[in-house]
């Protein structure tokens, strides 16, 4: 047989079989434990709603993630400089491109059992001492720009960072090193429920406004905004199956 036809069965042969399956691209995508949201066993991600979310959505749109457990402030040089491609539920910035919402989630105020102090705006906080966890968002309005200068205004605030931060907070308002704990109510939830503290707390108010939960994208990434549009596609389809609402029930997320 001539070596042409033979070469013309060849390819014609060869358009019948499968293509090759090509590798998904691996998304990294990091942040440091904030359970139920982002769970970590000796600082590695072990899982949470957003990190199981954050998956469904990305698979769905041909990726592959790689969860990375890193400081936060850690977390947003990386994703500066393209180490990284993301965050999970980074404070709001402009050195982000962002996702659309994927949870909104409210940050309430706590006291010991024996105070009356409640929280009715920024104003009551004055004479207050509080501790919080340093670089994180609370409500990407005006708590959290205020809170850029309310050190330099007088206020005591203690920010506290690291894996531990959050039972760490919970140690020193129950040590009275401070005399109110501003975290979000899931997480904080969950916090009491692991250290069995419930009866030695109390809720003392909300702000205002719930901060919105998403995947930041560092903007220098020359594959930020079609990360971003598979996010929020891959989003759109987990929510139209019904999937979210399975998600929030597992991990005890708001459906506010």
């Amino acid at each position: 047989m001539p070596a042409l036809v033979i070469a013309m069965l060849i390819c014609l042969g060869m358009l019948g079989w499968p293509p090759a399956a090509s590798a998904a691209s691996v998304v990294k995508i990091a942040s440091d434990d904030w359970c139920p949201y982002i769970c970590a066993d000796q600082s590695r991600i072990i899982g949470g709603y957003l990190v199981e979310l954050t998956d469904q959505v990305l698979n769905s749109q041909g990726y592959q993630v790689e969860a990375i457990f890193l400081p936060l402030n850690r977390a947003m040089k990386m994703a500066e400089e393209g180490v990284i491609d993301g965050i999970y539920a980074p404070a709001l910035d402009q050195r982000l491109l962002l996702s659309k919402p994927m949870a909104y989630s409210r940050a309430c105020f706590y006291t010991l059992k024996d105070s009356n102090w409640r929280y009715h705006g920024l104003p009551s906080l004055a004479h207050q001492s509080l501790g919080l966890i340093a670089d994180y968002g609370y409500d990407g309005g005006a708590f959290d720009d205020w809170l850029l200068t309310a050190k330099a205004q007088g206020f005591h605030i203690e920010s506290n960072i690291g894996q531990t931060a959050g039972s760490t907070n919970i140690k020193k308002l129950l040590l009275k090193r401070y005399s109110i704990l501003l975290e979000h109510e899931t997480v904080m939830n969950h916090l009491i429920a692991v250290m069995r503290v419930d009866g030695s707390l109390r809720k003392a108010g909300c702000l205002e406004q719930a901060l919105t939960i998403v995947i930041g994208v560092g903007r220098s990434n020359p594959n930020a905004h079609a990360l971003v549009r598979a996010i929020n596609t891959g989003l759109e389809t987990i929510r139209a199956s019904g999937q979210l609402d399975g998600l929030k029930t597992k991990y005890k997320i708001s459906t506010e």
